[in-house]
């Protein structure tokens, strides 16, 4: 039954059917392993690009449907690509330009191809079970170990982790508000968010704690909830109370949101800004090549350590890929936001949680990249399968829909 609700169009027993089931397939692996594995989930996009060329070589069909939006991003690629061919080190700025290549391939694909409800409903719940295991073993993670800051596994540093964590709330709270459910699944769901913003706190990302501020008062104002923001304010002030009691209480990072001007952090922080302006100087057109900024001779622009970015998704955008880089992201985030006010008055359910998603991960890659490069490979992969999916709900609500729940 699963194999047919995901197949469209298709004969399962033909051989663009079995392509369109590893498509599927794959694109499932991905999603479960993202926060999880990374061997695991570069299997899952492989075999979901496989599975995709197949199906499309097998029905000859090689008209791909590209959105204004799919446009911009193909420019953007070809900017990296550009600033990879005349990088410090090129082979570190190819392996720069193929993390933006697999989020475009795969919101291509997306926007293409996961065009029913059961696929993108499919999608969603593999999201919404991603969350909770790799929110379960962070957790665990954290406390066996007794670390300062928590990270998952295949995100990385808790700079990177706090983003992605507050994408998939604006998800689960989209899911949990917006969805017909039975009282024990909205429980579940709702102790999930709880596990999740814990999870949040715990990474101490400063920028992560204004992105989910920024979503919870988006969220608040467009489903006019304002009970969100009381639940989000006294879930961190038990979070704070329960932490102190147990002696795990980490300050220093909340101390210094009251005296930045003593923060070494906020410091760096500026001095990488400058010499990201610096940067664009000597090379203005293209910069240094993408993922080149930990090649910099650090001493030389006065930090203490290397860096590996620019902790601003903007300046590294500006430093790694020039004017050009800076001008095509910049555009890409314009079209994304015309996107979401095209959309705003969706009217079927499924349509609305994804659009709500899709505005309220927006803000987080605006909000947290003030202060960290968001647009960072599973990151990007998230919010991008979240906006295809959206694109993709419109198309979908058009047709005959299959008992998918």
């Amino acid at each position: 039954m699963l194999a047919r609700t995901l197949v469209s169009g298709q004969t399962l027993g033909s051989l663009a059917g079995y392509a369109d089931l590893a498509f599927m397939g794959g694109l499932g692996i991905m999603i479960l392993f993202l926060p999880l594995s990374e061997s695991l989930k570069n299997v899952g996009y492989f075999l979901a690009l496989g599975g995709w060329i197949v199906k499309r070589a097998s029905d000859r069909d090689f008209s791909v449907r590209f959105t204004p939006l799919e446009v911009i991003l193909s420019l953007y690629l070809l900017t990296s690509l550009l600033s990879a061919a005349f990088a410090i080190d090129r082979w570190e700025g190819l392996r720069g330009a193929w993390d933006v290549f697999r989020p475009l391939s795969l919101f291509v694909m997306m926007v293409n191809d996961v065009d029913t409800g059961s696929k993108i409903r499919f999608c969603l719940w593999l999201f919404v079970l991603s969350t909770a295991v790799g929110v379960a073993w962070g957790l665990f993670d954290y406390f066996r170990n007794g670390r300062l800051r928590l990270d998952l596994h295949s995100l990385g540093y808790p700079t990177h982790t706090a983003p992605y964590l507050v994408l998939m709330l604006a998800l689960l709270i989209s899911l949990l508000l917006l969805m017909e459910w039975s009282v024990q699944a909205k429980i579940a769901m709702g102790a999930l968010i709880v596990l999740t913003f814990f999870a949040l706190f715990l990474t101490y990302s400063r920028g992560g704690w204004m992105a989910s501020a920024a979503c919870l008062l988006f969220l608040s104002i467009s489903l006019k909830r304002w009970k969100l923001i009381v639940v989000g304010l006294a879930l961190t002030m038990v979070t704070l109370v329960g932490l102190q009691m147990t002696g795990r209480l980490w300050t220093r990072q909340i101390e210094m949101l009251t005296h930045l001007d003593q923060d070494d952090n906020v410091k760096e922080r500026i001095k990488i800004w400058k010499a990201s302006v610096l940067i664009l100087r000597e090379r203005p057109l293209l910069g240094i090549g993408p993922r080149n900024f930990k090649k910099l001779d650090y001493r030389q622009y006065g930090f203490k350590v290397p860096y590996r970015d620019a902790h601003n998704l903007f300046f590294q955008s500006m430093a790694e890929q020039g004017l050009l880089g800076l001008l095509s992201l910049i555009a890409v985030l314009i079209c994304c936001a015309c996107e979401g006010i095209r959309r705003r008055r969706v009217a079927d359910p499924l349509g609305r949680v994804l659009w709500h998603a899709s505005m309220g991960g927006f803000l987080t890659i605006l909000v947290s990249g003030m202060v960290n490069t968001t647009l960072h490979t599973e990151v990007a992969i998230a919010f991008w399968s979240i906006i295809a999916l959206m694109l993709s709900s419109g198309k979908a609500a058009q047709l005959p829909q299959v008992g998918w729940p």
